[in-house]
């Protein structure tokens, strides 16, 4: 997943959550071997994912957020990064297992 708009020593505050987005999403996929359609909706999955987990974090207001080619952008200002990722574990629930829980991540 790359990370369009960040500087490369901004890149290290922010690989970790990257890497977090990467593993939750593989490790609640419900699919054993996704097709092309289902390989683009799990890395969009895991571009919500990453832009909730921005959203937590930043104190910068972010409203957009690009990875790879995905690109997800919020007008619903504070918490809008968290009802996209609602929004799209229900619409791809056949692909993805939340189990209604999310931890997220602590950061220090």
């Amino acid at each position: 997943m790359m990370l369009a708009g960040v500087r490369p020593d901004e890149m290290c505050r922010w690989r970790g959550l990257v890497e977090d987005a990467l593993e939750y999403i593989g490790a609640h996929t419900r699919v054993g071997s996704p097709d092309e359609a289902q390989t683009r909706a799990l890395e969009l999955l895991a571009a919500a994912y990453a832009y909730r987990l921005f959203e937590i974090c930043n104190a910068d207001n972010l409203t957009s957020f690009t990875a790879g080619d995905v690109k997800l952008t919020s007008s619903a200002g504070e918490g809008g990064a968290e009802k996209l990722w609602r929004s799209l574990c229900a619409e791809y629930s056949g692909l993805i297992d939340t189990k209604g829980f999310i931890f997220g991540r602590i950061v220090i």
